[in-house]
């Protein structure tokens, strides 16, 4: 095979590549909104201070949502909740929230596990489950950001 004809062959090929990284480019730019999804979370709550630990159980969201990267949206709320909760109903404060989420109730499930085997594994750690029954997420309302769009200016007469 002459150099020419390898020139060649990989211009095809290089060419193909590009196509393909359009098409994906463009079938991903159409879909750019959230969907709304059913969700299975469940949050952790530390307190750093006296190595207290929280797990709530697995809890299903059916009107989350999520991106195409398949983020959940606003789940910094969904933390706040938890650290909410945790500062006010268990007074526990500065502690640190996280949040575990997945479409799919058996790999949360196996998450879950993980990370309850992780916490129960050190004795230093004073660890509790929140059943359902003393904190429950509550789903967060979607509202998209719009940049650059004009806000609404009050017509303030008494400025002259």
């Amino acid at each position: 095979m002459t150099r020419n004809m390898r020139m060649n062959r990989m211009a095809r090929c290089l060419c193909c590549l590009a196509a393909l990284l359009c098409l994906t480019l463009s079938l991903s730019a159409a879909d750019k909104e959230p969907k709304m999804k059913r969700v299975y979370m469940f949050g952790v709550a530390v307190s750093l201070i006296d190595s207290t630990a929280y797990q709530t159980d697995v809890q299903v969201i059916d009107s989350a949502w999520i991106e195409p990267h398949q983020f959940l949206v606003d789940r910094a709320l969904y933390s706040l909740q938890l650290q909410s909760h945790v500062e006010t109903q268990e007074h526990h404060k500065n502690s640190i929230c996280t949040i575990y989420f997945n479409t799919s109730p058996r790999k949360i499930q196996r998450k879950w596990a993980k990370v309850k085997k992780h916490c129960e594994k050190d004795p230093s750690i004073h660890y509790q489950i929140l059943p359902k029954e003393r904190f429950c997420f509550k789903t967060e309302e979607y509202k998209p950001v719009i940049i650059g769009e004009p806000e609404e200016k009050t017509n303030n007469s008494s400025k002259k």
